[in-house]
């Protein structure tokens, strides 16, 4: 479980219930670089990854350019504004594993940047991540 919601928090793929203002976002094809750096007992050596998404006018409309459900998880505390977001989630895995992690996101129509901090309780004892993010435009879908 631990894994599945680090890779989605990578990729920003969590659930809003509603829009407050409509992100400056600007359609089309995205790119993003996502570089995750872990503190624990036990060793973990960063992580990067790069990925691409197709954004759409309609998914932008909905609140959900760079989100969908993650059923483990529930969002505690969320804000969106044109210039960017700001929420909280905490996640519940089957094997006992809990996650909460606080994001801020920044919007700059063709670009984004952003950082999620979570902590972790988990078989292995407690762990903190810390995930630095950027997004760029890069043509159409």
């Amino acid at each position: 479980m631990r894994l599945k919601v680090i890779a989605t928090a990578t990729l920003l793929l969590f659930g809003l219930s509603a829009v407050a203002e409509t992100p400056n976002i600007e359609p089309g094809m995205w790119e993003y670089h996502n570089k995750m750096t872990f503190q624990s007992d036990v060793p973990i050596p960063d992580q990067e990854h790069t990925n691409q998404e197709c954004v759409t006018l309609e998914d932008i409309e909905r609140g959900d350019a760079f989100l969908e459900d993650v059923e483990e998880c529930d969002i505690t505390n969320q804000e969106i504004r044109s210039d960017g977001m700001d929420y909280s989630m905490s996640c519940h895995g089957p094997d006992g594993t809990e996650m909460t992690m606080d994001a801020s996101m920044q919007f700059y129509g063709d670009r984004t940047t952003g950082t999620i901090h979570g902590e972790m309780d988990t078989p292995m004892g407690p762990m903190q991540m810390t995930i630095e993010l950027t997004g760029e435009r890069i043509g159409d879908c």
